[in-house]
């Protein structure tokens, strides 16, 4: 039996280090780069589908034209940047979590605006969704686990509602500007841990009403005896 000759080893080893220490090194300039935190907002259109029935495809094409003239300006004006559009659906994302909300809000108040008028002969219904963590940014697209979930946080909004993670909702500069209202704790599809939900309150009415709610479901809950009763007895 011949012996197999370990002569080169050492070199191969050394090269093997070499390497490691490149990938390590792109790595770290991939991260530093291309990898930040952002504040990725989703939207998705609503009744697209019951306008081409009833009313054809050139109503649809005139509802999409009002849409991306309220959601491209709003996202422009609040430091965002539109990645791209699907359909009836943008994603865009935003430095901060505050740009976030406000170009959130201000589409909501623009869609409100042009179904006031009633132009089109259903009104025109959007949900908003944000959510903030680390994403890769490219040029033209991005990527990560941050877009996955901002995308399921917009499917838990119904139509004419802003929602935020958690995450985005800690992240805000200035939670009175836009009041963001605590909904539920839910499971997104494909992770594990439960995500909190807020609801950002663009119109004031629709916020003096839940206000207004508040006292009235407290004074229907049964109360226990104080506690000077208490002591009396």
């Amino acid at each position: 039996m011949q012996e197999q000759s370990h002569e080169g080893g050492e070199g191969h080893d050394s090269d093997l280090d070499k390497i490691i220490q490149e990938r390590e090194r792109l790595d770290g300039l991939f991260k530093e780069k291309f990898t930040r935190t952002i504040a990725v907002m989703f939207t998705d259109l609503k009744g697209s589908t019951s306008l081409a029935e009833s009313q054809g495809d050139f109503a649809v094409r005139a509802m999409l034209k009002q849409h991306n003239e309220i959601v491209t300006p709003a996202v422009k004006k609040h430091k965002g940047v539109l990645v791209k559009t699907m359909g009836d659906g943008t994603m865009s994302y935003f430095e901060s979590a505050q740009e976030a909300l406000r170009a959130g809000a201000e589409i909501q108040r623009g869609m409100d605006a042009f179904n006031m008028k009633k132009t089109l002969p259903i009104p025109i219904l959007m949900r908003v969704g944000i959510h903030v963590g680390l994403g890769i940014v490219e040029q033209k697209d991005i990527f990560g686990d941050v877009v996955n979930v901002a995308s399921r946080i917009e499917g838990q909004a119904s139509p004419g509602e802003v929602f935020l993670s958690g995450e985005a909702y800690l992240a805000l500069s200035d939670r009175t500007e836009i009041h963001c209202g605590f909904v539920r704790e839910t499971i997104l599809k494909g992770k594990k841990e439960p995500y909190k939900l807020y609801k950002a309150f663009w119109n004031p009415s629709e916020l003096d009403k839940a206000v207004a709610k508040k006292p009235a479901a407290d004074a229907a809950k049964p109360r226990g005896i104080p506690l000077a009763a208490k002591l009396l007895v």
